[in-house]
């Protein structure tokens, strides 16, 4: 065998040892290929799960916000998102003396009353903390009865509830009732024609069937307890804008002094002007009143 033979035979051999590999190679890259093929097709797949759920995730979120804000929209139609107050004056007896002697006097003290009108059945509600020997609901009856017919609105199908509360809530155990009236009438007439009320304006006074504001009594007193309180104007019922001013005066008659005293009725504004700047206004009926609130 020739040189040139083998040379041939070896480089023969050498091609098909390369072919042959390179075969090795290329069906293992096709299988390589083929895998990741699969692994890809697997990641689209899981993909495309993931997208569903997260669909199904952002629809039941819109379901969520939806029945959210129908909650809301029933929550709002049940309790009302506001509500408005108004400040009132009333006497009560306190007992002062030297622990033997004792006598009731009066004070004046001011009470916060808020109303919320809900859907119902035409109940008028009275909530107080402390609500004995406090007599609201005959003067809540009434004050609803007339700011129906004032403003011809009817509450027959709502529920109204006042709320009565005091700084101090103790007071509220011999607080007048009756003298709320005007004050709760003026306060509904005011929520349901949704207008604002000026909070420097207090006042006292039952109120009437007929819409008339009814006599109270310890005018003096309360007036003393708006002017602490820092309102500009009282409004009383007519004929009740006066306090009685004791005077006295003194006599000698040889060893023995005389003291004669005697009670005269004078005007109450002059005297809270000049004390606290407030004045005392009288009125006669809700209209009257309600023309001070502008």
């Amino acid at each position: 065998m020739s040189k040139v033979t083998i040379i041939l035979g070896v480089l023969l051999a050498v091609s098909l040892y390369g072919n042959y590999t390179l075969y090795q190679d290329t069906h293992t890259l096709k299988q390589d290929i083929s895998e990741l093929d699969k692994q890809v097709k697997l990641f689209q797949g899981q993909a495309e799960q993931i997208q569903q759920k997260l669909g199904a995730i952002t629809s039941e979120k819109e379901n969520l916000d939806k029945i959210r804000s129908q909650l809301e929209e029933k929550t709002q139609a049940i309790v009302p998102s506001s509500s408005k107050s108004i400040t009132a004056v009333a006497v009560r007896p306190v007992l002062v003396g030297d622990g033997f002697f004792q006598e009731t006097q009066y004070q004046g003290t001011v009470m916060n009353i808020k109303v919320d009108i809900r859907d119902g059945t035409g109940l008028v509600l009275v909530n107080t903390e402390t609500p004995t020997g406090v007599d609201f609901q005959t003067s809540a009856k009434t004050a609803v009865k007339v700011a129906q017919e004032y403003t011809d609105t009817s509450l027959s199908k709502k529920d109204v509830i006042f709320s009565i509360t005091s700084k101090n809530e103790n007071e509220l155990q011999a607080v007048d009732g009756p003298s709320a009236g005007m004050a709760m009438t003026v306060l509904l007439v005011m929520e349901i024609e949704d207008k604002p009320i000026n909070d420097k304006i207090l006042l006292t006074g039952t109120i009437q069937p007929d819409g008339t504001i009814g006599p109270i009594g310890g005018a003096a007193e309360k007036a003393d307890a708006a002017g602490k309180y820092g309102a500009k104007t009282f409004i009383v019922p007519r004929g009740q804008a006066v306090v009685q001013v004791q005077e006295c005066q003194e006599s000698q008659d040889g060893p023995f002094m005389y003291k004669t005293c005697k009670s005269e009725a004078k005007p109450l504004s002059p005297i809270t002007e000049e004390k606290y700047g407030m004045k005392v206004v009288q009125a006669t009926d809700l209209k009257s009143v309600l023309d001070y609130f502008g």
